[in-house]
């Protein structure tokens, strides 16, 4: 693998590093332990809603690149990307679709794509913030649903905590447990040459804010993980991966790491007494790219619950 922001080849798939690192890592294909329904999806659907032109809104002093689709008057989602990952990268294949039964948006973080800057420092409570912000600055219906990728899906449930009542489903699309960078950099190897050893270097990086692209401040945000209260009734769905993406780590070390994932998995789930896991068959680290299908229906679904 080559250094943030490369590409690399991992099993036979072209991965970004910054998908690495973000990547919450990916867990052994078949491990079906915590699916609670066959992870089937239904045909998909030949509706489509066009996209709007990306878009600068002010969020405080700040301007967030947005783009959205559908109706104004339809039900509010938000999409909320990975770890340094342009909206265009993560949700192109699904924001059409979703767009079709509601009003769905999608946004660049400060530090992201055509977003200004980050802050010289932030934390997940920061991000969650300015998630906020965008939802007003989009005039987004609350309560709204939100769909988060990978490192997205910390920003998520920090926002959920925070605004239960404006909190209507969460999707999580095979989002980052909060014990697993932690526990990823105790048990990988600190030698960049040894198995593990780059991908600990590169998850090290949101360590330090002037090391990564949005100015994470991860010794805070991480150490000790976050623990986060349940949001009540309202619907969550975590979708996780079955195609291992690992790489090179040596198998005990790839076997607690994916312990942690899947784990972390079904903690997303508990936070609702209406959350539920399921495994995506044939979909790596990007559900959303591999079985757009998949985000689709839980989107279908959680509106359909609410």
């Amino acid at each position: 693998m080559r250094a943030i922001g490369g590409v690399c080849s991992v099993a036979g798939r072209t991965v970004t590093t910054a998908a690495l690192v973000a990547l919450a890592a990916l867990s052994v294909a078949g491990c079906g332990l915590l699916a609670e329904k066959d992870a089937t999806t239904s045909a998909p659907d030949d509706t489509l809603a066009p996209l709007a032109a990306t878009e600068n809104v002010s969020v405080g002093r700040r301007q967030v690149a947005t783009r959205c689709a559908g109706k104004a008057s339809d039900p509010s989602v938000l999409l909320v990307s990975g770890y340094d990952t342009e909206l265009s990268q993560s949700w192109d294949q699904v924001q059409p679709s979703i767009g079709a039964f509601a009003r769905v948006c999608a946004y660049d973080r400060l530090g992201v794509g055509n977003s200004d800057e980050a802050p010289k420092r932030q934390s997940f409570a920061d991000m969650s913030d300015e998630l906020d912000g965008v939802i007003d600055a989009l005039h987004l219906k609350r309560p709204v649903v939100v769909v988060a990728h990978s490192l997205g899906g910390m920003i998520a449930a920090t926002w959920a905590e925070a605004h239960r009542q404006d909190l209507a489903a969460l999707v999580f699309v095979d989002a980052t447990p909060p014990s697993w960078v932690a526990t990823a950099l105790s048990t990988l190897p600190e030698d960049p040459e040894a198995k593990g050893g780059e991908l600990r270097s590169g998850l090290a990086t949101l360590l330090a804010p002037r090391a990564n692209a949005e100015h994470l401040d991860g010794r805070a945000s991480f150490d000790p993980p976050a623990v986060f209260g349940p949001v009540g009734s309202q619907p969550v769905v975590a979708l996780t991966h079955s195609v291992s993406e690992w790489g090179d780590l040596r198998r005990r070390d790839a076997a607690e790491l994916d312990s942690v994932w899947l784990g972390g998995q079904q903690g997303w789930a508990d936070l609702s007494n209406q959350g539920r896991v399921q495994i995506v068959d044939q979909a790596g680290h990007f559900i959303q790219n591999d079985q757009p299908q998949a985000v689709v229906d839980a989107v279908r679904e959680v509106l359909a619950d609410g």
